[in-house]
């Protein structure tokens, strides 16, 4: 059953008397208690269009339905994990979960959410560092907070946008595995949608991979299923017949898609009055 369901969505930014055309025409469906990456090159517009589904950015055009009705505003029972932590530095770690438990289930007492903090932390392994400040804790450790903070909430929806990107491969990989534990522990799946340019971490934790082509009007390609048993390890994922081609599935998707856009880019060079060409020849730094 569709849960999430991504229509006819654009989107476009506009600077001063110029327009950047990010999002043209994405349509994704996310079924009840999916993972669902999407993968493509920084700056094409992932995380643009994760905005849009968590009703943070308004599209230009489309529609965002939840279970058949419009997202309107904020998407209500949804969390989000941002790569930049997003902690309240003058709380401690328990504190900054607590707020968001408060959030949830206000009918909860003030002691009833601080417990209700300190499992979803030591779910983490942070049972130890509760009472530390973020400027207390390591880049690692951070995002176990806002991991927690996430899951501490009971979210039907989890949207990661690009949760492991500033941690080191070794945190990276540790995190990757708890984050899959905390998203299949529950008697029902977490619906998940994670932006990221990692193809191999997609290949960790997702059901379904999608490749996003490179912007400008950057849409969505044609996805891929991961049907691969759980739990997964990046050694296994290296020699499995399947990731592998997986893998190269959606490497030769996104390669594509930078030669698709340098053909359009050359096309509309060749086209120009020979003023125009020349200011539409890309940098050295671009090339």
């Amino acid at each position: 059953m569709t849960l999430i369901d991504v229509t006819s969505v654009s989107k476009t930014f506009w600077m001063g008397a110029g327009a950047r055309h990010v999002l043209e025409d994405v349509s994704l469906k996310v079924e009840r208690g999916e993972f669902v990456s999407i993968v493509g090159f920084m700056g094409c517009g992932k995380s643009t269009l994760l905005n849009i589904i968590a009703g943070l950015a308004p599209a230009d055009t489309g529609t965002v339905r939840l279970g058949g009705k419009a997202v309107e505003g904020v998407l209500r029972g949804a969390s989000i994990v941002f790569q930049n932590y997003s902690l309240l530095p003058w709380f401690s770690a328990i504190e900054n979960v607590r707020l968001a438990v408060a959030t949830a289930f206000p009918a909860l007492t003030r002691a009833q959410q601080i417990e209700h903090a300190r499992r979803a932390l030591e779910k983490v392994g942070l049972g130890n560092s509760v009472d530390r400040r973020p400027s207390q804790l390591s880049g690692g450790m951070r995002q176990r907070v806002a991991i927690a903070r996430a899951f501490a909430t009971e979210p039907e929806i989890l949207l990661l946008d690009e949760p492991f990107g500033a941690l080191d491969a070794l945190t990276r990989g540790n995190l990757q595995q708890e984050l899959a534990g905390l998203c299949s522990e529950r008697g029902r799946p977490v619906t998940t949608v994670m932006v990221t340019n990692s193809v191999d971490e997609a290949l960790l934790l997702s059901d379904r991979i999608v490749p996003m082509t490179r912007g400008p009007r950057a849409t969505l390609g044609t996805s891929v299923s991961v049907d691969i048993a759980r739990p997964r390890s990046l050694a296994q994922l290296l020699h499995d017949e399947h990731a592998v081609h997986v893998r190269s599935y959606v490497v030769e998707s996104l390669t594509d898609s930078v030669r698709r856009a340098r053909r359009r880019r050359l096309t509309r060079v060749d086209d120009a009055p020979a003023g125009e060409a020349l200011a539409a020849l890309p940098r050295r730094s671009e090339a």
